[in-house]
Order: C-alpha cells, then sequence, then structure tokens
C-alpha cells in the first residue's frame, strides 16, 4: 500500500506545527502542542486519501492480503514497508516530544501511539472504505508492531545503537511511477547490526562497519502483471558502512536516527 507517503507528509506536517507553536511557546502546554501536531497530521493525511486513493467512496470492508507469498501483490515488500513506515515516524517524532517537556520514557510512549494513530485509525481505516484494498489484518499487524520497535528503539538508546532498521530506494528513472510511495520493485528493508554498539569493538575500527540481513522482492509490480513463476523474493546478508558514526564528527547529533 502506499505507507511511504509519511516520508514526504510527517517532516512537513510536523514542521509546520512545531513552527506554528514555537512563536507561542507560552500559549501552549506540551499535550497541546502534541495534540496539533496529530490534528495536523491526521488532517493532511485524510485529505490527501480522500483526494488520491478514493476514501469513503465504498462502505467499510476487510481484505486479507496475504504475507509473503507468491501470490500476494508484493511478496511481502508491503508489509515490510507497514513496519518501517510506523518505526520511522515514532523515532522522528520522540525527540520533538521529549523537547516539549516529556521523560524520555513518555516521548517514547507518546510518539509510538501517533505512529499507531495515523497509521490505522486514518489510513487504515481508510483504506476500509477504497475500493482497491479493504482493511488488512496483516497490515494492522505490522503497522502495531513498527510502533513498538519505534518505543523501544528510543526509550533504549542502548538497543538503537547495535541495531537499525532501514529501506533502500534506487527509483529506476527510465521508468518514473507517479505513486513512488509503492514502488516496492526499486525498495530493500534491511537490518543493520552495527558494531560500534558492542563493547568489545569500541575504539577499533570494526566500529565503522555493520551487518546487514535484508529481504526484497522483484517482478511483483503490485498490479499481479508478473505471472507468479517469475516473481522472485530474496533474502540476503552483507557488510556495510556505518555512515552514521563515520559523519559523527561533522553532524553531530543528527547521524543519530
Amino acid at each position: 500500500m502506499r505507507k511511504y507517503i509519511y516520508i514526504l507528509l510527517f517532516p512537513l506536517t510536523l514542521f509546520a506545527s512545531n513552527e506554528n507553536l514555537s512563536m507561542q511557546d507560552d500559549s501552549f502546554s506540551k499535550e497541546e502542542k502534541v495534540l496539533v501536531t496529530n490534528v495536523v497530521m491526521a488532517s493532511v493525511i485524510a485529505t490527501w486519501g480522500f483526494t488520491q486513493w478514493e476514501y469513503g467512496t465504498e462502505d467499510l470492508h476487510t481484505g486479507s492480503e496475504g504475507w509473503f507469498e507468491k501470490e500476494t501483490s508484493n511478496g511481502g515488500s508491503d508489509k515490510l514497508g507497514h513496519f518501517y513506515t510506523n518505526y520511522l515516524i515514532a523515532r522522528l517524532i520522540a525527540p520533538f516530544y521529549e523537547d516539549w517537556g516529556y521523560t524520555k520514557e513518555d516521548a517514547a510512549l507518546y510518539a509510538s501511539l501517533t505512529a499507531a494513530f495515523q497509521s490505522i485509525v486514518i489510513m487504515e481505516v481508510g483504506d476500509a472504505t477504497s475500493p482497491e484494498h479493504g482493511f488488512s489484518n496483516e497490515d494492522f499487524a505490522m503497522d502495531i508492531l513498527g510502533s513498538i520497535a519505534g518505543y523501544y528503539w528510543h526509550r533504549y538508546p542502548s538497543l538503537a545503537k547495535r541495531i537499525d532498521f532501514r529501506v533502500e530506494y534506487l527509483p529506476d528513472f527510465n521508468d518514473i511511477r507517479p505513486d513512488f510511495t509503492t514502488d516496492y520493485e526499486h525498495m530493500k528493508h534491511l537490518m543493520a547490526i552495527k558494531a560500534e554498539g558492542f563493547e568489545v569493538f569500541e575504539h577499533s575500527w570494526a566500529e565503522y562497519f555493520e551487518l546487514h540481513f535484508g529481504y526484497y522482492t522483484r517482478n511483483f509490480h503490485h498490479n499481479f502483471v508478473y505471472p507468479i513463476e517469475e516473481r522472485e523474493r530474496y533474502f540476503y546478508a552483507g557488510v556495510g558502512v556505518n555512515l552514521s558514526r563515520l559523519l559523527r564528527p561533522a553532524i553531530g547529533g543528527y547521524s543519530a536516527i
């Protein structure tokens, strides 16, 4: 589905709400700032859904999408997209909540609830009223798991220092899709295990490297064009460079996420 639209909408909506709140900081409590942030995000996502995804054109209905089978429309890449997007939203928004006066634990909790609210209440319920989709239990489960991961990764920095979740996207510029957010043909989802998070590797050359374990699909194209026998699913492992560690002297705290 279209959950990657968060990557475009979230920074814009959060920036807008944060800018408005910061101009009258004394006029808003931390609770009001959280409320405004959620309302702005929900309004933008709902507007996009009604104008672009045909929200509200069908009665509420459900639809089983499957998991990682070849018979599914994306071979499970979209499910990892749900997990990653909710994880990302919680991780991005939690520092704002903490800056507004919440404890680290409360900021992590409320950020994960924000991610879950936007994805489940706004987008999943919206999908349930669109002709193409329907409320998906599989999407719901991955939304919840991603939000929970976002909570724990902000709540426990030592965990985030050791393990990271990421998405790689290398578009085909000869075949640009109108909705790149579902361009799973050119995406890979991965988990990175970072050597710098383990005491044995501290202050050595090894702390600049990490292990990657990932999954991606090809020849699905989200619309069942390719026959099943041509669809491909891949698990992979590799070694990468920890760019956040490498660039930390130059960008400081911005390398934390």
